[in-house]
């Protein structure tokens, strides 16, 4: 390896490298998608930049994730959004957008311990807030690794998508320009349970 590719390499954010090897600690059949595929546009504005895609290959409605990056700037640290994407036949009108969010509410405002979580929605994510509201499995993947925003894809990417920012007691910076995080099993299968709601609630209102 020359000089300048192993520097380049050195300084390459490896957050999605680092995700890929933990999603195959635990056993999730994954590979890392050849650069440059659509769904790297996912949630890519123009101020953040997808590290790549992780293709899921295992039995899961979850079928790839897409880590977006925000750069550090004079004002603010560097940020990470992992996409759960879930491929599914959705309405093309845009009316029919779904959105759920929950918010960790803590018992001191930032630096307080996480005691419940509250979940907002629009006007046609409410039946899923409810549900969301009494799973317990839920609410504790939200209370363990961050905030969650669910919704619904149109147009280019038809089906959903479950939005992480992982700041739960597992989540932490390598120093390195990466992001390392602590994705239990169990968190795994939670993921797929959401996906799963999503699923069944379409197949309701057909």
């Amino acid at each position: 390896m020359s000089l300048l590719k192993k520097i380049k390499d050195n300084t390459r954010d490896k957050s999605r490298d680092n995700f890929y090897q933990h999603l195959i600690t635990l056993g999730i059949d994954v590979s890392l998608a050849e650069r440059g595929a659509k769904e790297e546009k996912l949630f890519n504005p123009w101020h953040r930049r997808s590290l790549g895609i992780i293709n899921i290959n295992s039995d899961s409605l979850i079928s790839y994730v897409n880590i977006i990056k925000r750069d550090r700037s004079k004002d603010t640290p560097p940020r990470w959004w992992y996409y759960f994407g879930i491929p599914s036949k959705t309405s093309g009108n845009k009316s029919d957008y779904i959105e759920v969010k929950s918010t960790r509410i803590k018992s001191f405002p930032v630096f307080g311990k996480v005691k419940s979580i509250r979940w907002d929605f629009n006007a046609n994510g409410e039946i899923l807030a409810e549900k969301f509201t009494k799973d317990s499995d839920i609410n504790s993947l939200s209370m363990d690794l961050g905030n969650i925003k669910v919704q619904s894809l149109h147009e280019n990417f038809s089906g959903y998508s479950i939005e992480l920012e992982f700041k739960g007691k597992g989540a932490k910076s390598t120093g390195k320009g990466a992001k390392s995080t602590t994705l239990h099993i169990n968190h795994w299968n939670t993921l797929n349970k959401i996906a799963k709601i999503f699923i069944e609630n379409k197949k309701t209102n057909l």
